[in-house]
């Protein structure tokens, strides 16, 4: 299993990079110049580069390279959030970062596993376990990556740590398992892709990035209804969609060249989407 290093494990400094890179969106000198000041005589290459980047980019938070750098709609979610009061704030960061842990380092799944009617793991023990299942060149770099990953799901009140102890927190992680069932968001689902599309069509001449789309919907989502959408259940609420009916088509187009965060259906991979809506007869 490959875990991520995660260098900036500060939340807070996160979400201040984060609001940098979207106040000066496709600016990377207004970008750098931003996060630099977040962090007082730090240089270029171990702050910008060298940690907050890397960091935002094995979040998931940022897409783009170079001069093209912008927030994901996780980042966007959860920067909005963070400009709210501070319990709706944890509440959608909860979500968030539960489903980084599912997808990237399933720490939650193995605590859960070797607590197994414990009310508590030994943090040393937990190391143990799963430092077997982590791939890096030494045991002081797996030991790294869980203290840091441990640190930000502490920050996040999923788990709690005591001296050589670790604890889950059900009734936070309760809520954010909650936040991410998909189902019951269907029907608003398909209400705003369809807006985002037609949004986002004049601008795109009808060929709209997927990208956009999560972000679209994410935002209009929490903004309308304070539901979380992350990323990834807006791709399985996007596969539960049929393809083609009598009222539209959706078609998926294959990016061209290497690409972020692409869509994946039917075992293949997917950069833009285009909707062909069907008039009904009067």
């Amino acid at each position: 299993m490959k875990v991520p290093l995660i260098k900036e494990t500060k939340i807070a400094m996160l979400i201040k990079s984060m609001d940098c890179i979207d106040k000066y969106a496709f600016n990377r000198e207004s970008q750098r110049e931003c996060i630099l000041n977040l962090y007082p005589n730090k240089s270029e290459k171990s702050v910008f580069r060298g940690m907050v980047i890397p960091s935002l980019r094995q979040l998931g938070f940022i897409v783009g390279f170079s001069d093209l750098i912008r927030l994901s709609a996780n980042g966007k979610l959860l920067l909005e959030s963070s400009q709210r009061e501070t319990e709706e704030f944890n509440r959608v960061s909860r979500a968030i970062f539960l489903e980084i842990d599912m997808l990237k380092f399933k720490f939650i799944e193995e605590i859960k596993r070797l607590m197994s009617g414990k009310n508590q793991v030994m943090q040393d023990h937990f190391v143990e376990v799963i430092s077997k299942k982590i791939e890096a060149f030494s045991q002081k770099q797996k030991e790294e990556r869980i203290t840091r990953w441990l640190k930000i799901l502490e920050q996040c009140s999923l788990i709690k740590k005591g001296k050589n102890t670790i604890y889950l927190l059900y009734q936070n992680l309760e809520q954010a398992e909650k936040n991410l069932i998909w189902k019951p968001k269907a029907s608003s689902f398909k209400k705003f892709l369809f807006e985002g599309y037609s949004s986002l069509f004049n601008k795109t001449a009808g060929i709209v990035d997927i990208v956009d789309l999560r972000e679209y919907v994410a935002l209009s989502l929490y903004r309308k209804k304070k539901e979380v959408l992350t990323e990834s259940r807006f791709d399985e609420l996007l596969r539960s969609l049929p393809m083609v009916t009598d009222d539209y088509v959706i078609s998926l187009g294959h990016p061209m060249g290497a690409e972020e965060k692409l869509f994946v259906y039917e075992g293949d991979y997917y950069r833009i989407l285009s909707i062909t809506f069907f008039k009904k007869e009067v």
